[in-house]
């Protein structure tokens, strides 16, 4: 049996832990399987797995405890059993101390996208410390895969694998019982819905503004809002001040997201920054209509007018017309939502992910 580790820069409830224990909950059967992680809110359903965890602490609180705790963690593995690949998920400086004990390793690095001010320079490292040590990289779009070659990665060793999800299997006593709980009824209520951290790169402010307009006069509106975030309080506040408090839910940290997405009558995503957005697929596997902004790999997985529509980033105007327009046209969204559906079969399954990645791994290790 080959030892995989695997290394990741946090834990929180993020898509890059997600993709992360998805691969880990498919190969842990196959495969001996290492998590080195810092802890967080994210590493409970890591513990639930079968395998070895070993934490380090995050480099940006201290790097050099970080450093020091990582190159003890591998060593730890590689005494257990003698490590074959090691697999690095979204921070690219994380390869650095495995080079340092193992020149020779097998290093699969996923890069999982880079925002804000710094994103440029963070891809420049990541090409350059990829060029330099990584065996394979994946890149999760063909966005992400068209900026890295920009950026300088060699193509040589870049794969694109789209993130994936699983086909849900809903579990009708979760959907009443999440029904009950958020006050939402699809006989008598049309419910907007999304998922997303409530951070300012997700761009619900703008969602707030658009959906303040259309709501107007439609007290059988609800617009449902699952996530947790920095931003919580000032959204809330947002909400009351737009006279939306009553018909938007914030949801919070949902487990049985898949349950609660089936309530949706069709999804938003106003993303300003985004690689491969699992909320989206896991809409688009529900069989919803997606409205979605013309940022990172969203412009891959909805195909304007035929599965939704897509929207530049920030522009509240066009937003509130294109979900005025669905809620207009309840049959043009059953006609998005079967296009989505068969979309998500055809790319952003989990099976198509799990297969392509060990694949890779497959080719690297022979």
């Amino acid at each position: 049996m080959k030892h995989l580790v695997y290394i990741l820069p946090y834990l929180n409830l993020g898509g890059t832990e997600r993709q992360a224990l998805s691969l880990i909950k498919e190969y842990q059967h196959r495969y001996r399987v290492t998590l080195l992680a810092p802890t967080g809110k994210g590493l409970p359903p890591f513990l639930e797995q079968q395998l070895d965890y070993c934490e380090f602490t995050a480099w940006e609180r201290n790097f050099f405890k970080g450093l020091r705790e990582l190159i003890a963690g591998i060593k730890a593995a590689q005494k257990r059993q003698s490590i074959d690949l090691i697999h690095i998920h979204g921070a690219h400086e994380l390869m650095i101390p495995v080079r340092l004990l193992f020149p020779n390793l097998p290093i699969v690095f996923t890069v999982h996208g880079y925002h804000g001010a710094s994103a440029d320079v963070s891809y420049r490292l990541a090409c350059l410390f990829a060029n330099l040590w990584a065996t394979r990289v994946i890149s999760v779009c063909q966005t992400e895969y068209d900026i890295l070659v920009k950026f300088g990665m060699n193509s040589g060793k870049l794969e694109m694998i789209y993130n994936g999800v699983p086909t849900p299997t809903l579990d009708r006593s979760k959907v009443i019982s999440l029904a009950n709980q958020f006050n939402l009824d699809p006989t008598t209520q049309t419910i907007i819905g999304t998922a997303a951290r409530l951070a300012e790169a997700k761009g619900l402010t703008y969602l707030l503004q658009a959906f303040a307009r259309v709501a107007k006069d439609k007290l059988n509106l609800r617009l449902v809002i699952a996530g947790v975030g920095d931003l919580e309080q000032q959204l809330k506040q947002q909400a009351q001040d737009l006279g939306i408090a009553d018909r938007t839910i914030f949801a919070g940290y949902i487990n049985d997201l898949p349950e609660l997405m089936s309530l949706f009558n069709f999804f938003v995503l106003p993303s300003l920054q985004e690689a491969c957005s699992l909320a989206c697929a896991e809409a688009m596997s529900q069989q919803k209509a997606a409205i979605g902004t013309t940022i990172g790999g969203i412009v891959e997985q909805i195909a304007d007018g035929k599965t939704g529509f897509l929207i530049p980033s920030k522009d509240v105007d066009t937003l509130a017309d294109r979900m005025q327009y669905l809620l207009d046209r309840p049959e043009l969204v059953e006609e998005f939502a079967r296009n989505g559906k068969q979309r998500y079969e055809e790319l952003f399954t989990l099976d198509r992910m799990l297969i392509k990645t060990e694949d890779l791994y497959a080719r690297v290790l022979n």
